[in-house]
Parts: C-alpha cells; structure tokens; sequence
C-alpha cells in the first residue's frame, strides 16, 4: 500500500531556465520603462523666428529660438538654400539628455557671416529634434520653413525743404520725398525718432511727398547728428543729411527749497492716486522717489500716447497761452531741491508755470482731441491734448476737469478749472508741450511768425487734402 500510494505521489515540477529568462526580461524591461518613461513623451520641439519677415538686406536682422522643455534639444541644423546653393548656417548636436532646454541664435548674424548676400529669392530650413525616444530613438523632430527675398536695395531718398533753424529744446519741420519701398521713414536727432507722415501737393497727389516734425532736446548738445532716415522692410537704410543750424540754449538753474509742511500736503496725496509708489519709510525719501521715479514714468507714458497720434494737424495756427496769465517758472529750468542745507534731488522742469486767479478757467491751447483726463501723477489732476503728427499739450495741477477723453475740442474751449494737485505748492497751471514725447520749447507755438515761417511757408505746395490721407496746412488764424 505504501509503495502504492508513493508511485501515485506526483514529484515538484522543476522551473525551467526558458521561463526564468523570461521573467527577468519582463522585471528589466519594466525596470527601464520606469527609469526612462518621461523619455517616451511625444511633444516636438519648438522653433520660432523673432518677428515675421518677408525679405531680408544687406544687414539682415532676424532671430531664431528652439526649446524642448521635456528631454531637451538632441540636434539643430539651420540651413539656407538660394537659388544657387545650400548653405550650413548651423549643425549642433547636445551631449546628452536634457543639457539644453533651449537656445538662441542670430540667424542675421549667421547669414552675414557665411554668405554673400545678393538680391533674390532664399528659404532657411530648421530642423530640431529632441531625446526622446520614439521614433526608433531618433526623437521628435519638428521642421520649419521660412521662404524670403533678399532685398539690398535701400530706399531713395531726397530733401526739399531749404534752411532749417533749430533752438535747442526747441521744433523744426522738414519736407522731403521717399520711395514706395520705404516702410518707416522720418528724423532722427541722437536717440530720439520722429515719424514722418505722408503729405499732399496743391496742383496734384503725391504719395512719396512726406514731412516731419522734429526737435533737439534741451539736455542733447547742440552738434547732436540730425539727418533724414527711410528704412525698408528688408532693414535697408537710407540716410540724407541738410542744411540746418542749431542755436543753443543756456537754461536757468534754480534752488527750490524743500519745506516739510510741503511734503506733507503733496506726498500722501500723489500716493493715494499712485500705488506703484511705495513709502519709502521716510516723507523726504518718499517725496524724491515721486520727483524722480515718478515723473519719468509719466513722461514714459506721455510717449506711448505720441505713437498712437494721428499723421494729420488737428491744429489751427499758433497756440494761446493760457489769458491773464504770468510765466513763474520757465521752460527747463534746471531745479536742486534743498532740504534742511542739503541737496536731496535734481531734476529739469520740462514746461511754463502759469499763474492766475484761484481756480482760474483753463483754456485748450488749440484744436485737438482729450487723450487723457484724469489724475496724472507728479501733474496731478490733468488733461492731455494730441493735436495730431505727435504733438500733445499738457495741464497739470487742475482742481478740476470738465472734459473727457475722447472728446474732441477747440481753442479757447474751457478744460476745467487750476488748482494745486500733484507737486503743486500753489494755485496755478502746468503747461508742457510735447513732440513724440520730446518735451519742447511752448514759446515757439505761441508765435505766428514762428508759425508761418517754420511750418505753413514749407506747406505751400502741400495745402489741399488728398483722399489718400494726407495733411491740409493749418492756418494761421491765431
């Protein structure tokens, strides 16, 4: 029975070596997945120029940025093809997952280094890939193709307009004729652009005729460079010098002393309308970082503003200053607050200080349109007019305000009423002009002749709108 029993008792299977293996494949296979599993995401690369373009000059500016926030850039190449080569502009490869994320290249740069450039037609080829491992390894891969002209042909350019005198911190205007090409053109005097704008001929239109408005700014030498620019869409620049004189200038300089009850009254005030400043846990402190910070800032966004002005007068002849009014303190006068004996600040004083009656009706200086009605930092309460071709008058220090923004209105029409907000120590009106941002001498255009002479005698040819949008002369009504 025994032996029976111990015949039908079946012994343990063995395990064999072939399921062993295939076991331990499984457990490293899995053990990889686990490792490299973010390596088998399936988001491309990105590639992408700096700005949009359809041809490029003799000095080609473009840029082009690649990324792969996953496992990294794996391999670059930017190639440019004419139509009588193909030229490796870059062919980079990354040791190893996730070293690069991302990477800049001039592509201009490149292009200028390695081909000379001719007019005709080009196309640059990107291609990226990344670590990841799809694609039997080779990673996502993302191609971009950009096709343009290469233009070296810069645009034509010529003066008409004769003699040009210039005050310095003061206006001047200019007539001149550009090519259709020209994307951009106007006048640059040192660091600061004036746009020009298209202008129209008596006897016939003539879109390539334009002008601009300009000025030398009162804190730039009096040898600045002023010259005529036209640039095309390809970055091509044309440069034309004239015949101009500058006449400089010497500002006064003045000590204001600072007086504590002073500081008292402006600083909470301007910071209750103004929470970009902070208390800089001391009235004086807190008082220069209003002067200082604060007025660049608004004199950053009276620029802004310019670039949105309109490329036609919205003025007629000169401008009014401000009736029954006397100038206290003049156009850039260089002020040293003095606190307690010290000095504590410097800064320019770009506009007249008129003073009137209390609360005395302020009038608009001419035609135009509101672009601003409101609390205006250091200016306080104060309305903004943009008489167009980037001209904007300003009225600081108001009481009160009867207009609107966007409200259209005419010389002599009344704003509100002076006051003393903002860095005011007393009833009276701000008033600034401003060319695209460029703070300028009022004086000027409160001049006829200057009028006439400088501006309306150069638009004789030009004096009849066009339908094409171009500019009617303002006439000197006064």
């Amino acid at each position: 029975m025994k032996m029976m029993n111990s015949r039908m008792q079946k012994p343990p299977r063995s395990i064999s070596i072939s399921t062993v293996l295939v076991a331990l494949v499984l457990v490293i296979l899995l053990a990889a997945l686990v490792v490299t599993y973010k390596r088998w995401e399936g988001h491309a690369p990105e590639a992408a120029f700096d700005r949009d373009f359809k041809a490029l000059g003799r000095a080609p500016s473009v840029g082009l940025t690649v990324q792969d926030s996953g496992t990294g850039l794996r391999h670059v190449t930017i190639l440019l093809k004419t139509k009588d080569q193909s030229l490796v502009l870059a062919d980079d490869s990354f040791d190893r997952p996730g070293a690069e994320k991302s990477k800049t290249y001039d592509v201009g740069k490149l292009i200028a280094e390695k081909y000379a450039i001719r007019d005709g037609p080009a196309t640059l080829d990107i291609s990226v890939s990344d670590y990841a491992l799809r694609n039997f390894l080779r990673g996502n891969r993302t191609l971009l193709s950009k096709d343009f002209e290469f233009d070296i042909k810069p645009p034509q350019l010529e003066v008409l307009s004769g003699q040009h005198y210039i005050n310095q911190g003061g206006s001047e205007f200019v007539v001149y004729r550009v090519s259709d090409d020209a994307e951009v053109s106007g006048v640059q005097v040192g660091p600061h652009f004036f746009p020009g704008f298209p202008a129209n001929s008596a006897n016939k239109v003539d879109k390539n005729l334009h002008f601009a408005l300009f000025a030398l700014a009162y804190d730039l030498p009096a040898d600045t460079p002023v010259k005529v620019v036209a640039r095309d869409s390809a970055g091509n620049e044309s440069v034309a010098d004239f015949w101009h004189k500058v006449f400089p200038r010497k500002f006064r300089s003045r000590d204001i002393p600072l007086e504590d009850s002073f500081v008292k009254k402006v600083v909470p005030e301007i910071m209750a309308h103004t929470p970009e400043i902070h208390d800089q846990g001391d009235p004086v402190k807190t008082f220069v970082e209003i002067n200082s910070k604060l007025r660049r800032q608004n004199h950053e966004t009276i620029a802004k503003l310019a670039r949105e002005s309109p490329g036609q007068f919205l003025w007629n002849g000169a401008f009014l200053q401000l009736s029954n009014s006397k100038v206290e303190s003049f156009f850039a006068d260089r002020r040293t607050y003095v606190y307690q004996g010290k000095p504590v600040d410097q800064q320019d004083h770009v506009g007249f200080d008129l003073s009137v009656v209390h609360q005395y009706p302020i009038e608009a200086a001419n035609d135009g349109k509101v672009i601003l009605a409101n609390y205006f930092g250091i200016y306080g309460n104060t309305v903004m007019i943009d008489h167009g071709v980037g001209l904007i008058s300003l009225y600081g220090h108001m009481s009160s305000i009867d207009v609107k923004t966007g409200q259209m209105v005419k010389k002599r029409d009344v704003l509100g009423k002076s006051g003393a907000t903002g860095l005011a120590a007393g009833d009276h009106l701000h008033f600034g002009l401003f060319l695209h941002g460029v703070p300028v001498n009022p004086t000027e255009w409160w001049d006829p002749k200057w009028i006439q002479e400088h501006v309306l005698d150069r638009l004789k040819e030009t004096d009849s709108p066009s339908e094409t949008g171009g500019v009617a002369a303002p006439q000197n009504k006064g």
